[in-house]
């Protein structure tokens, strides 16, 4: 089984009319200044989308009718489908907890007419020899699929990270996402607002985040390259020319 891996986040957008929204519970005690950069990498990844776009390819994977392996069991009533684990595939992948989705498009198993979608993830979890990640939490995609509205907490490596985001876009022609009324929390440790924006310029995806906890860290990712900068301090990772 493959631990599939999140798409960019202006690519995967069915792109509709323009809005803003979005709020967060995520209270602003994170010290950037105090964390591994390890930890800032972490942070910066779900921002972008990635813990959020990850538990919604690992759900999918489960609407493919062609796949025979018993493991997870699916249910399907009516436009809903129920994932549950607590076994083991036939490649050694252990999957627990459960998943609820609702309306999701690209499902073999169910019948697609447009509206929204929502995914319910409680513990769910995939294991394996040398590796495991565990999503809990909501994801609901609405407004032609342009808007992702997602709470989603995801422990993996050893780290537990929550990520409550709102992100609309915008353009079809070049797609413009931006990120309002959102916050990340690395569990136990403080959190962060953060706003944004991801953009197709050309050929190139260009993310601009602004993180804002006791201090601030602005991020530019642009061709591939990870730029940082913690306010008011000397650590920053430079794309250089």
């Amino acid at each position: 089984m493959r631990i599939l891996a999140g798409s960019s986040l202006a690519a995967a957008f069915a792109l509709g009319a323009c809005g803003a929204g979005g709020s967060t519970d995520i209270d602003r005690t994170l010290v950037f200044a105090e964390r591994s950069d390890a930890e800032i990498a972490r942070i910066i990844s779900a921002a972008g989308g990635s813990d959020m776009f990850g538990a919604q390819s690992q759900v999918d994977q489960f609407g493919d009718t062609f796949d025979a392996d018993p493991c997870p069991t699916i249910e399907v009533s009516g436009d809903r489908a129920v994932v549950t684990g607590g076994c083991t595939r036939a490649d050694g992948t252990e999957i627990l907890g459960s998943a609820v989705v609702t309306n999701p498009a690209g499902w073999d198993q169910l019948d697609w007419f447009g509206g929204d979608s929502r995914y319910e993830l409680h513990q769910l979890a995939f294991v394996d020899e040398s590796w495991s990640v565990t999503y809990d939490g909501f994801i609901e995609r609405r407004d032609n699929f342009s808007t992702w509205d997602a709470d989603l907490t995801v422990t993996s490596f050893g780290v537990t990270l929550r990520s409550d985001l709102y992100y609309h876009c915008e353009n079809p022609s070049s797609p413009s996402c931006d990120l309002t009324n959102s916050g990340i929390e690395l569990i136990g440790v403080g959190g962060a607002h953060a706003s944004g924006n991801v953009s197709i310029e050309g050929q190139r995806q260009v993310s601009r985040f602004d993180l804002r906890g006791v201090d601030r860290m602005t991020v530019d990712i642009e061709g591939g390259c990870v730029g940082w900068q913690i306010e008011g301090t000397d650590r920053r990772a430079a794309c250089l020319p």
